[in-house]
Formats: structure tokens, sequence, C-alpha cells
């Protein structure tokens, strides 16, 4: 799916600036807010028989998510959405509040919602809810080169793949263990991971892998796998034949054609095909 982009409803300035914040910082280049329902309907066009609004305005980008909150300047949150259903039958709707009550979540559950955020729960929850409703953030745009992290222990690959690379405008990261690479993965945010698999043990990007997918801020990332593990352990099959062993988005044999690299990561990183 390609990514939307999220338009926050809140009638408070502080809430309504941590929950557009909470979603830049994880990978949203355009976060739209509104304080009322009269400013929604000045940005996006109602449905003409789709179930889908037509346009966000300004951007022609008809795949939005609403993150409605309980109070808004004009009315409540709870009747914000009633209209909403009627103007956009098929949108995505997250409804959030920042404290819960009994009397609150049984009138949000009777309505069709796509997800009930309460503002105390962790950040990465409502991204995880936004990615899940309208795809991950696209990423390498707006002037920003595409990253890419690299995770292996071999310096001499990690050379190769700059060289190839940078000259072409991408952006590295080297990371040279699983662990470092987790790490710079939450700090950077990649555009897409380059990884090894016999690092520390021969089983370390397997194990990187599987907690990348489970990290929802990172569970959208794409991972290229690079290996010489047939090789190095006589493996009768590639390992990305089994995604539960190695849930990877594709995967090269070493030593890897630069042409291979670039059409892998210009299929996998949005805008770059």
């Amino acid at each position: 799916m390609s990514s939307g982009v999220p338009l926050v409803v809140c009638g408070d300035a502080k809430r309504r600036k941590y929950l557009a914040d909470a979603l830049a910082e994880a990978g949203w280049q355009v976060v739209l807010s509104a304080s009322s329902m009269s400013e929604v309907a000045g940005l996006v066009r109602p449905s003409t028989g789709s179930g889908r609004p037509e346009q966000v305005e300004g951007r022609g980008q008809p795949n939005v998510c609403l993150i409605v909150d309980a109070d808004l300047a004009d009315i409540s949150g709870i009747k914000a959405v009633r209209i909403l259903r009627t103007l956009y039958p098929d949108i995505k709707i997250i409804f959030t509040t920042p404290e819960n009550t009994r009397d609150l979540e049984a009138e949000v559950r009777a309505l069709d919602i796509f997800y009930y955020y309460i503002g105390s729960s962790d950040k990465a929850e409502l991204a995880e809810a936004v990615e899940d409703a309208i795809g991950a953030p696209q990423r390498g745009q707006a002037g920003r080169p595409p990253k890419v992290l690299i995770v292996d222990d071999d310096p001499d690959f990690h050379a190769f793949v700059r060289a190839i690379l940078e000259p072409a405008g991408y952006a590295t990261v080297s990371a040279h263990s699983e662990r470092e690479g987790l790490d710079h993965a939450r700090r950077e945010r990649p555009d897409a991971i380059l990884l090894d698999i016999i690092m520390t043990s021969t089983t370390a990007g397997f194990e990187f892998c599987h907690e990348v997918r489970r990290d929802p801020l990172l569970k959208h990332t794409p991972i290229l796998g690079v290996s010489a593990i047939e090789e190095r352990i006589a493996l009768r099959v590639p390992p990305d034949s089994d995604p539960g062993l190695f849930p990877v988005d594709g995967y090269l044999r070493k030593p890897v054609a630069p042409e291979r690299l670039f059409a892998e990561l210009k299929r996998l990183i949005p805008g770059e095909g």
C-alpha cells in the first residue's frame, strides 16, 4: 500500500501538536492538522460516490487517515465521527482521547472506527495504527536522499556498498553487528536495510530481522538480505525461501552485482522506482 496523509483533528492546540509531532517523528513528512470540523471541510473534499475523499486540498492525495480527538473546537469528536462517516463512508478514522471513561469507550466502540487510541499510550502505538490504516510513511522524498542502513560485519562490504550508492545519491549508515544495527535502525529510520546473515553467529541476521518485524516503528522498513550463507554452510536453498525463518523483502547472494543492488533498492524504496 502506498503511504497516505495523516490529518490530526483536535481542539486543544497542545495536544494537537503532540499528536502531529508523534507522527512526524515516526517518519511522515506531511502531517496535516485542524482544530475543527469546519477546517476539515476546507482540507478534504467530500466523496462523490467512491466512499473516499477526493482530495486533500492542494495535494491531490486521496489516501487520508483522520485522527479525531474527543474534543474539537466546534463540536465533540463523537459528533464529528458521525458526520465524517456520512461524508466519507470508507475513510479510516482513529479516535483519540487523553483519558478514557467507560461511557466514552462504549460510544466510541459503537461507531465505525479503525482504531481507538488513548492519549496516555505509547506514541509508537499511534504510529503503528496509522501505518496499518494507510501504509508506512514514504521516505526518500522532500529533498532528502534515500537512506540505506548496511548491517554486515565485513568492512570491505561496507566500503563496496558506499562506493556504489553514495555517488548515486544515496545516504548510507553502517552497523557491524545485529545489536548495533537495531540501535541505528531505531535512531536513523532508514528507507531500506541491507542485511547480512552470518555476523556474531550463523543466525544473527535471522534474529535481527525478527526484531525489526516486531518493532511497531520499524516493521514496515524494507529489508534486503545479502549473504554468502549458501557457500559458507552449504545451504541448499536460498534463506528467503522460508519467510518464517527470514522475513525479508528481497535477497541477493554475495558477491552482489551493482545493477542488481540498484534494481532491488528502486523496487523497495517508495519513489525510487
